[in-house]
């Protein structure tokens, strides 16, 4: 499972739960002053939770960052890197037909003498 679907997962959890945590206590057996302070601690331990869930989600995103910039600048360095040594192949080449035709012009110029 990828983490963006268990931070999806995980965060649909916890709304469930919080919802599922309200309906209980709505319906429990108990008086109003007692009823809200189980809210009230219910929705810190919900909102702790998703802060969580948040934070993960931010390292999550910027490891992903991470990656995808060493990733760029591996590809950057290989392409600079295939380059450089596709200049040297050309030079050498066009060296090597400087040569062949200097090689040629004197042999054309015996010929012609």
């Amino acid at each position: 499972m990828e983490r963006d679907d268990l931070t999806k997962v995980t965060g649909a959890f916890l709304i469930g739960g919080l919802i599922g945590s309200l309906i209980a206590l709505l319906y429990a057996p108990q008086s109003g002053r007692k009823t809200r302070r189980d809210i009230s601690k219910t929705a810190k331990k919900v909102k702790r939770e998703a802060w969580e869930v948040a934070e993960e989600t931010i390292e999550t995103i910027g490891g992903f960052i991470e990656d995808v910039n060493e990733k760029t600048s591996e590809i950057i360095s290989r392409g600079k890197d295939m380059t450089d040594d596709m200049k040297e192949s050309i030079i050498s080449t066009i060296e090597e037909g400087q040569k062949t035709l200097e090689k040629q012009k004197a042999r054309l110029s015996k010929l012609v003498r």
